[in-house]
């Protein structure tokens, strides 16, 4: 005996229930895919600054980690307002090339890059490009819009700032920041 199980991916002709569980998870992918983007893009900012600071290879691969981090927040952004993974094959495309910039900034200057750093990067760019690949595989890149899912949006940025904030702070930005309560000029003296 065999027994069906409704599934998130179940046709026109699934059931009722079937069609409420797809449609509660609709807008979950792409709010979890633009909040990784955005983690992405803060640490390839980071690692850029870092490495634009140096000569050669390393000053070329920072030049090329800062545009992908700013175009990753953009975006982000344009998956979010929109409701859906826009120009999935450019994401697949632009996370792939994000990774081959941290790889060869990392091979310029092994000393100041963070392999914390370049491992975060690694995972959320993964999971921006398997996110953005299979909407690629369904419907040929194009979906219905929706709306933001407030608890998906939640639970990815729990995950995200797990691994960006340590990420953040062991590159070289991070590194060179003020320590939070020692802003400023203090004179103990003076009153």
């Amino acid at each position: 005996m065999t027994t069906a199980i409704p599934t998130a991916d179940a046709g026109p002709d699934a059931s009722p229930r079937a069609r409420s569980i797809r449609a509660g998870f609709r807008g979950v992918v792409p709010s979890s895919a633009a909040v990784a983007a955005w983690g992405a893009g803060l640490i390839e900012l980071a690692l850029g600054a870092g490495a634009l600071t140096n000569g050669g290879a390393a000053r070329g691969a920072g030049a090329v980690l800062v545009a992908l981090g700013a175009a990753a927040l953009v975006w982000g952004a344009a998956t979010l307002v929109r409701g859906r993974i826009i120009v999935p094959r450019t994401g697949v495309a632009a996370s792939l090339a994000g990774l081959a910039a941290a790889v060869a900034a990392l091979a310029a200057d092994p000393v100041r890059t963070s392999l914390a750093a370049i491992g975060a990067l690694a995972v959320l760019l993964l999971a921006t490009a398997l996110a953005c690949a299979s909407r690629v595989r369904r419907r040929g890149g194009r979906a219905d819009a929706a709306p933001p899912r407030v608890w998906a949006i939640l639970a990815a940025s729990v995950v995200v700032a797990a691994l960006v904030t340590p990420a953040l702070a062991a590159t070289d930005a991070g590194r060179s920041a003020v320590p939070h309560g020692r802003h400023g000029i203090t004179d103990p003296g003076h009153h």
